[in-house]
């Protein structure tokens, strides 16, 4: 889900002229902050998608470890994301407490003095609850995305009161604010039920990841930056100079309220 949030940056920042940024995202397709902190410096399965400042693309690296990247270099800013598709997420206790200060804590013994900022994804609700994994079926106490974007974000709220982030980026209410206005789709969109449409949703995503980062440092807002892509296809949604301006302003209403939908038109 990651993927999903950080799928455009590359493009964007580069629209906007932003030349100073190099990302890395560590990915391994439903893994549990449990499983991040447990193979912390023995799991080696991740592909590393970095974008290096300057570019607009994401290339991959395989075989990595996250204790590997982490210490490859000062780090300004970490993300941490719990994946929503596991009941490891739907109920907050002091095992999902001590995942996520752990893998936090990893972090910052990494870094050293110099600590970066810290920002929790807090991401989607499914579309479809046959997607979920047969081990946390059981745990589903809702009926559609909405039921299990109430859960999710009361999870949200609780890891934010709880462990020192510097702040959230709420790509999950992002979602929910785009599924309320007349862009929405048969599917929710997504491109499967649970992951978002690769084009206007995630999009979407990205947005709320540079309002909430690089806004601040670089004076730019997504507004200022002139980003389409005409990709088209079964996943992918275009992202045009109509539907680009609905996105935004769901991102928008995602950083001032990342718990909240808001309804759109």
């Amino acid at each position: 889900f990651t993927i999903d949030a950080v799928t455009h940056l590359p493009g964007m920042l580069s629209a906007a002229g932003i030349k100073k940024v190099h990302m890395v995202q560590m990915y391994y397709g439903g893994r549990p902050v449990s499983q991040y902190l447990k193979g912390w410096d023995t799991f080696s399965d991740y592909t590393k998608y970095e974008c290096l400042p300057g570019s607009n693309v994401w290339t991959e690296t395989p075989n990595t470890n996250l204790a590997e990247v982490v210490s490859s270099k000062k780090w300004d800013i970490v993300t941490i994301q719990e994946h929503s598709g596991d009941a490891a997420a739907w109920t907050w206790n002091a095992t999902a407490k001590n995942n996520i200060q752990g893998l936090m804590d990893k972090v910052k013994a990494a870094q050293g003095a110099d600590e970066p900022e810290f920002y929790y994804i807090l991401s989607q609700a499914y579309s479809d609850n046959a997607k979920i994994g047969q081990a946390s079926r059981p745990s589903i106490t809702w009926t559609d995305h909405a039921g299990m974007w109430a859960v999710v974000s009361a999870f949200g709220r609780k890891v934010m009161e709880n462990i020192p982030f510097d702040g959230i980026i709420s790509t999950g209410v992002m979602l929910e604010n785009l599924r309320t206005s007349s862009i929405n789709n048969e599917l929710n969109l997504t491109r499967d039920g649970f992951h978002m449409d690769r084009g206007i949703a995630c999009y979407g995503a990205s947005c709320t990841v540079f309002e909430t980062i690089f806004t601040p440092r670089y004076n730019v807002k997504t507004s200022d930056v002139n980003y389409t892509s005409d990709v088209s296809n079964s996943s992918t949604t275009p992202i045009t100079s109509a539907n680009a301006p609905v996105a935004r302003e769901a991102a928008k209403y995602a950083v001032m309220s990342p718990y909240v939908t808001k309804k759109m038109q």
